[in-house]
């Protein structure tokens, strides 16, 4: 569960998923991902999109689901191959085929030694409001065996635990999440608004706990910033971005091991 501020209102969020993996020998690994999330702003889209709308303190709602398949084979003893395939469906309140996006990606992992490694690969991503293909990197540093560091694009991570139980991090994550709207909005422009995306950077800091060896519970709190909605047509030829209030985002998961 996560909340976080807007301009009059908020975004909440809920997110529940189940995670699956296996080896295959040596060199396979295999991971699978699914997640619902249900997406709630207590504030019309309307608002940003036509000039004195009055909402009434109605609620836009949004739903999306993922899965995430994950295969990674080591090529060489440095060398590691990395691929993701992710089909997603987010939607406003009707499910449609066109509400369904292929994201994913190929990387490659590079050991230099022990404690150092370097990611780079190419991925569609939405982490800036739309579909869209970037790269991504990211280097990797192990200071010893209870401190962490990766500094990259999307994500970073410093991480440190001082026992089998405690995980202290602080992140920085750019994300986002693109939806088709049920009907579409008509601006004050005359343009006919059929999509939303929504990014946003975040840095945090992280405790996660394993009460025992099943459950956990992970907090999360800190600063939003570089938010805004992406507005555009049916064919992404007009597109409108609207800056939306930096503020403090907070959340709490609950993780149970099989």
């Amino acid at each position: 569960m996560k909340t976080e501020p807007l301009e009059n209102g908020s975004i909440k969020q809920t997110e529940i998923g189940m995670l699956f993996f296996k080896n295959t020998g040596t060199k396979n690994k295999m991971t699978n991902t699914f997640k619902y999330k249900s997406s709630t702003i207590k504030n019309e889209i309307e608002t940003y999109l036509i000039k004195n709308y009055v909402t009434n303190y109605n609620n836009t709602h949004f739903n999306g689901f993922e899965n995430t398949f994950e295969f990674s084979h080591q090529l060489t003893e440095k060398t590691k191959l990395n691929i993701e395939v992710k089909p997603t469906a987010n939607y406003e309140s009707n499910l449609d085929i066109s509400d369904v996006t292929l994201l994913g990606g190929i990387g490659i992992n590079q050991s230099f030694n022990k404690n150092n490694s370097i990611d780079v690969g190419i991925k569609r991503m939405t982490v800036f409001g739309k579909p869209e293909i970037l790269p991504t990197f990211s280097f990797n540093h192990h200071f010893n065996k209870e401190a962490y560091l990766k500094l990259g694009f999307p994500n970073s991570e410093l991480s440190y635990s001082n026992s089998i139980r405690n995980k202290f991090s602080i992140n920085n994550d750019l994300s986002g999440s693109s939806y088709n709207l049920d009907q579409s909005i008509v601006t004050d422009g005359s343009t006919n608004i059929s999509k939303v995306g929504f990014s946003q950077m975040e840095t945090t800091l992280q405790l996660e706990r394993n009460m025992d060896s099943s459950w956990y519970i992970s907090l999360k709190a800190g600063y939003s910033s570089n938010k805004e909605f992406k507005f555009s047509d049916e064919n992404r030829t007009n597109e409108m971005n609207k800056t939306l209030k930096n503020g403090s985002v907070f959340s709490v998961s609950i993780k149970y091991k099989l």
